[in-house]
């Protein structure tokens, strides 16, 4: 089925990025020039081989959605380096060995992560905003409180792609709301007075361990999952 978004619909394309030396080298094939230059760049040859099979899946995406090979699919970057392309919003993110890519007819900013052991009671105190941590420390369970952070964690960093801002907003400056229905909500953004109207939050289940979401700048969006390749 082609990925291209209808309106009202995200497309959300979850990708492996353990792939053979076969599967690699195709994907390779479709490099420009300086995501070749990228590619080489790498020290580390799985941090080389998934940033390959991440960036060459996304030429796949993209060129399906679009109707054009692969390796015509031609990027623009906007003020801050996130990408686009003509005709079409999308968004990628990687951890581990897991991709994350979304598509729609609005801007969107998607976010998956691998989680790792890490402190988090200490970078919530410091990084999220009052509200979500009165939330977060309601849960007494260590475990759980850990986990619920990167559920929250993946949505806030969603929603720094999709403005475009990335780390030039705080992350105290905006609140999301987790729903025990595994659903989420923008409560405000500083700066966007209609930041809870315009805003769409999307936790999703990449897979276990994986932590993921996206926020899409429209009220409300049908969620369309494709298998990839």
């Amino acid at each position: 089925m082609r990925p291209f978004p209808q309106p009202g619909e995200l497309v959300v394309v979850v990708a492996d990025l353990e792939v053979g030396e076969e599967r690699l080298a195709a994907l390779r094939a479709h490099f420009s020039p300086r995501e070749l230059q990228r590619y080489q760049s790498f020290a580390h040859d799985q941090h080389r081989f998934r940033w390959g099979a991440a960036r060459g899946t996304l030429r796949e995406v993209l060129g399906a959605a679009l109707g054009q090979p692969p390796a015509a699919v031609a990027f623009r970057y906007g003020g801050h380096g996130k990408p686009g392309v003509e005709g079409l919003h999308f968004n990628i993110s990687h951890s581990g060995a897991r991709a994350l890519i979304a598509l729609a007819q609005v801007e969107v900013g998607a976010d998956i992560e691998l989680p790792r052991p890490r402190r988090t009671d200490d970078i919530a105190r410091r990084f999220y905003a009052p509200g979500e941590i009165e939330r977060l420390f309601r849960l007494s369970d260590p475990a759980a409180r850990q986990a619920e952070f990167f559920r929250l964690w993946t949505c806030k960093e969603a929603f720094l792609k999709v403005t475009g801002e990335g780390l030039s907003r705080s992350t105290r400056s905006y609140e999301v709301e987790l729903r025990d229905d595994g659903s989420a909500r923008l409560l405000w953004a500083r700066g966007i007075a209609d930041a809870a109207q315009r805003y769409s939050v999307h936790p999703l289940d990449p897979g276990a361990p994986y932590r993921a979401a996206v926020v899409a700048e429209a009220p409300a969006l049908a969620v369309r999952r494709l298998p990839w390749p």
